[in-house]
């Protein structure tokens, strides 16, 4: 197992979509953050998980980012003809789906939730009024899991792309699929449905996730740790299938 995740790293650090990927999270997640406006109201700032949500709005579109790194991860070896070299060196296939998800995971994790931080850290500095107490900081009531669980949601959806990819295996297929399940669709749902009829858009994967930190669209959001649980029960049952199709199907 040592050996194949060494391998996977070794794949995934230098390939030159995996820095791209990882740079526009940065740069969305931490521009976002601190060019956005922490709300409140003129003599009355924001509270300290309201802006501490605000300067995690840019994660949003850092599941983008993650989530077609994680596709293009699996689905860009079967493009490119790598996945048979893979499957030949480690012929125990779901050996090699456990390095991908191991290597990928752990990275996406340590970074996603480094990207956090600092979006919120920075945003913190930017709109800190002159002279006073920041608007928050972490101890501060739900700011500590607003920021790390926006983290976390960042690492589980990579992963949730990662394992789309797999099952997929076709690069333009799998980012049309994400962009559809973590975007459009929740959109269009909620602009479609009377308001009486939206309750079921809690249980979609990206509103289940944003539960975590407060950025839900759905109106009757889920308790944040049952939204996360649900998405990370969508991203195991997609390893799941990811597993037997790489069992079953060929390369």
């Amino acid at each position: 197992m040592t050996g194949v995740l060494r391998s996977e790293w070794t794949k995934l650090r230098s390939v030159r979509s995996t820095w791209w990927l990882l740079s526009a999270t940065v740069i969305l997640t931490v521009g976002i953050a601190v060019f956005l406006s922490p709300g409140g109201t003129a003599g009355k700032p924001a509270s300290p998980a309201t802006f501490a949500r605000s300067t995690e709005y840019g994660s949003v579109l850092g599941q983008l980012a993650l989530l077609s790194l994680g596709v293009m991860v699996f689905a860009g070896e079967y493009h490119s003809g790598m996945i048979r070299a893979s499957l030949s060196v480690v012929p125990r296939r779901l050996l090699l789906l456990r390095g991908k998800v191991g290597a990928f995971g752990a990275v996406v994790l340590a970074f996603s939730l480094a990207t956090s931080v600092a979006a919120f850290v920075f945003g913190g500095l930017v709109h800190q009024p002159h002279g006073g107490r920041a608007h928050a900081w972490f101890g501060d009531p739900q700011v500590t899991r607003i920021v790390i669980g926006a983290g976390l949601v960042l690492a589980v959806t990579g992963i949730f792309g990662l394992a789309l990819g797999a099952i997929i295996r076709n690069t333009a297929g799998g980012l049309s699929a994400i962009t559809a399940i973590f975007f459009v669709l929740p959109l269009l749902l909620r602009l479609a449905l009377p308001s009486s009829d939206q309750g079921f858009l809690r249980l979609l994967p990206s509103n289940a996730g944003g539960a975590l930190w407060n950025a839900s669209l759905s109106p009757t959001s889920l308790s944040p740790w049952t939204g996360f649980a649900l998405l990370c029960g969508y991203t195991a049952v997609l390893v799941a299938v990811a597993a037997w199709r790489l069992r079953h199907g060929d390369a």
